[in-house]
């Protein structure tokens, strides 16, 4: 592929990923009002990866590839909403744990990441390589130096 068909391609790959989260971040987050909480669709992806194991600020921003820095204003207003709550380790004063809470495993329970009448899941219904887009877009993000990690753990 000569160099200028690849930057071409690689703009629009940059567009079309962030229409397609934004598509699916807006179903989410509708859903999240009509169940009364409003969070951010990276809020709800931080309390399910705390839903099954208690990670650090640090953690998870090795495994999302974000900022610290929008990580803690994220985790703030989780603590504020009683989702989420800063733990302390006894070894590592400097490490804080953050667990979800009873409140926030309800809200994660009730509203999931996706639902069958998101307009962004029935569109991957009726288009026919769901599955070999899901296969490329893995391996196109395991060649990233953190995307490895997160795309064997999300496939597993």
């Amino acid at each position: 592929m000569r160099k200028e068909n690849l930057y071409t391609a690689a703009i629009e790959i940059q567009l079309y990923t962030a229409l397609l989260l934004k598509f699916f971040n807006q179903a989410l987050e509708e859903r999240l009002r009509e169940h009364g909480e409003k969070i951010s669709g990276l809020q709800h992806g931080i309390l399910r990866m705390v839903q099954f194991e208690t990670l650090t600020i640090s953690e998870i921003s090795q495994r999302l590839g974000l900022d610290p820095s929008t990580l803690v204003r994220a985790v703030d207003s989780l603590e504020r909403k009683g989702l989420a709550q800063r733990g302390s380790d006894p070894h590592d004063r400097r490490r804080n744990p953050i667990t979800i809470t009873e409140k926030g495993t309800e809200l994660v329970t009730a509203v999931p990441a996706i639902s069958e009448q998101d307009f962004s899941f029935q569109a991957l219904q009726s288009f026919k390589s769901t599955i070999k887009l899901r296969d490329l877009l893995r391996e196109l993000v395991k060649e990233f130096p953190e995307g490895k990690i997160v795309a064997e753990l999300i496939s597993d």
